[in-house]
């Protein structure tokens, strides 16, 4: 698998067109079937389905499923090649879910920054367990995730926890004190948040019912609360930030609340390095700020 076996597979699938592809990369329209089917070879199955006489491409079903593959590849491709002028001690690798990311990290990574301005941070907003196979291979260094998993070489160490709560649009009029047996499931904007939240979920609303909307990703969540009647069960710090930031929104707590979510680093049994340490420090600084949130990191 190669670079250009890659740049030839993503730029058909962008334009839709082998002919298009193939000005774009300057080849000839054969030069670039040659390397399809030479990635094809090596994956072993095919990834577009071929059609005389239509000029527009389609995926097969690996086809799909190769596109986030092939994207990631690329990425990462591109990192080894700004290793060069990198001094490797320099470069640290950090993972993390979405939620950890956007609403406790981000001021995290600031600090570590302005006290350790040589370190070329590299950040990746990655699943749990995505997070732990990055780590397997040390394609990171450090990884924050909430569904812990069992892997022999990652040590996984608790961080924090915290409730969940009940958030919703002001204009609503939902009580202070909210149970989830007066709640109705088709305004919810629902966001997985862990198998224990599921079966929590499941018990209340059962494992047919449909939400309003369901989510993975934090930053359209303000937007959705926008909706009429519409509410989310959120950990606790998403939802203080998220009333902070909009005085539209309320938080009320919840009887009968889901279990805490709790929160961990990961990093890989054979890797030791004092930026962990310093980050980590700084990150249970910070935690300590934080209402609502107990800190099980004692680092300092």
């Amino acid at each position: 698998m190669t670079e250009l076996e890659i740049d030839a597979f993503l730029n058909i699938v962008k334009y839709g067109s082998i002919t298009k592809a193939a000005e774009i990369l300057y080849i000839s329209q054969p030069a670039l079937s040659r390397r399809i089917k030479s990635l094809e070879s090596e994956l072993q199955y095919k990834l577009f389905i071929r059609q005389k006489g239509v000029r527009n491409i389609t995926l097969t079903p690996q086809g799909e499923a190769f596109v986030l593959i092939a994207e990631k590849w690329k990425e990462l491709w591109l990192e080894t090649k700004d290793i060069s002028p990198i001094s490797k001690n320099t470069m640290f690798h950090i993972s993390a879910i979405d939620s950890i990311n956007s609403y406790i990290l981000s001021k995290v990574y600031k600090t570590f920054i302005e006290e350790n301005n040589h370190i070329h941070l590299v950040i990746h907003n990655l699943h749990s367990q995505d997070s732990y196979k990055y780590v397997e291979n040390k394609l990171v260094n450090l990884g924050f995730i909430s569904n812990d998993m069992y892997s022999k070489d990652v040590k996984t160490v608790p961080i924090f926890s915290e409730k969940m709560c009940f958030i919703s649009n002001t204009e609503n009029n939902y009580p202070n004190v909210v149970h989830p047996s007066n709640l109705d499931c088709k305004w919810e904007i629902r966001l997985p948040w862990n198998p224990e939240f599921d079966k929590w979920h499941n018990y209340w609303f059962g494992t047919t019912s449909k939400s309003l909307i369901i989510v993975d990703k934090m930053s359209i969540l303000d937007d959705f609360l926008q909706i009429k009647n519409s509410w989310a069960i959120v950990p606790f710090s998403i939802g203080n930030w998220l009333v902070k930031n909009n005085k539209n929104l309320q938080i009320s707590e919840l009887e009968e609340a889901p279990p805490d979510r709790i929160y961990y680093y990961i990093q890989h049994i054979n890797y030791k390095s004092e930026y962990v340490d310093k980050f980590l420090r700084i990150l249970q600084k910070y935690l300590e700020t934080i209402p609502g949130i107990v800190v099980l990191l004692k680092y300092i």
